[in-house]
């Protein structure tokens, strides 16, 4: 099957943009492994949970300020006020992740990884059913954001037209990766959570409370995960069973980079992305099989993954 340059370059900036909405799926949920050693089978929950949260924000936000007005000044009005929303959306999952955390699971860290695996599955039935109790059982979408920031014509790239919002996806996720990189590298609080990954029990003897890390970084993990949902709706309807393909590939994404590497975690969200997007133009039936392949021959090279632990490289 001939493929133009043109389609080449929609193809690959499409597997680009979607490879930033896994990250920062993957990131939260590589970080909660990382330190808390808990594979959180509700994570793609709270990113159902983000999208659905942010449908009404969008909502009431653009009932205020109106559709977006002419001009620079307008269009930058409206792209601030959808970044708001964006950010407001993340911000409510964050007491939702700090209960989680201090009421359900610091009550079984130490007992076997079973009674995590079955507590973070009740918790995605409980979440799917508060989704169905709040927005029923009907998909819904939020056409208007993704159409209104789709007439700014900042997506002429090189004679291009391809949609402003996927450009504005890219541009906001490489903030968000440059970061968390920044965050965990440079920041007071972010060496404390590597130290407390790399030796918890020398991190609890100077004095660490390591409580509040694990809290802390539960809460990081859905602020990401709303983020991450927040930022995918516009183009696609929100549904209740949105959260599982997410959580498939974010786990994907995972073994590929290396468990509890943030590094692996975008580098693997990019692969899977890309790969992803080229394959529903060159043989649409491998779109799912093709990440878990990826995987599969990794995992024969390299078992431990692209880049190994958290402790070892972050």
């Amino acid at each position: 099957m001939a493929v133009t340059p043109t389609a080449a370059l929609v193809q690959t900036l499409n597997g680009i943009q979607f490879g930033f909405i896994l990250f920062m799926i993957a990131s939260g949920l590589t970080v909660i492994l990382g330190i808390l050693d808990v594979l959180n089978l509700a994570h793609g929950e709270l990113f159902s949970l983000g999208a659905y949260t942010a449908i009404g924000v969008f909502g009431f936000i653009i009932g205020v300020i109106g559709p977006p007005g002419g001009g620079v000044v307008g269009t930058a009005v409206f792209v601030l006020a959808v970044l708001a929303a964006v950010l407001i959306t993340a911000a409510i999952l964050l007491p939702v992740g700090t209960l989680f955390e201090a009421v359900f699971l610091r009550q079984i860290y130490d007992r076997d990884q079973v009674y995590q695996l079955v507590l973070t599955f009740a918790l995605l039935l409980i979440l799917l059913d508060v989704k169905k109790f709040i927005w029923g059982d009907s998909s819904i979408r939020t056409d208007a954001v993704y159409s209104a920031i789709n007439t700014i014509p900042t997506s002429e790239l090189v004679g291009l037209n391809y949609p402003t919002y996927n450009v504005f996806v890219i541009l906001v996720g490489s903030v968000v990766v440059v970061g968390l990189f920044w965050f965990f590298e440079r920041t007071k609080t972010g060496r404390i959570i590597r130290a407390t990954a790399i030796d918890r029990e020398m991190a609890t003897a100077i004095g660490v409370s390591t409580d509040r890390v694990f809290t802390l970084v539960f809460a990081l993990g859905a602020f990401l995960a709303g983020f991450a949902g927040a930022m995918a709706v516009p183009p696609t309807s929100a549904t209740l069973e949105m959260g599982t393909n997410p959580l498939v590939l974010s786990f994907v994404v995972i073994v590929i980079g290396g468990l509890g590497s943030l590094r692996g975690a975008f580098v693997g969200a990019l692969l899977v992305g890309v790969i992803r997007s080229w394959m529903i133009t060159l043989y649409p039936p491998g779109e799912i099989a093709a990440p878990f392949a990826i995987m599969a021959l990794i995992l024969l090279v390299k078992p431990e993954g692209l880049f190994g632990t958290w402790g070892e490289t972050a």
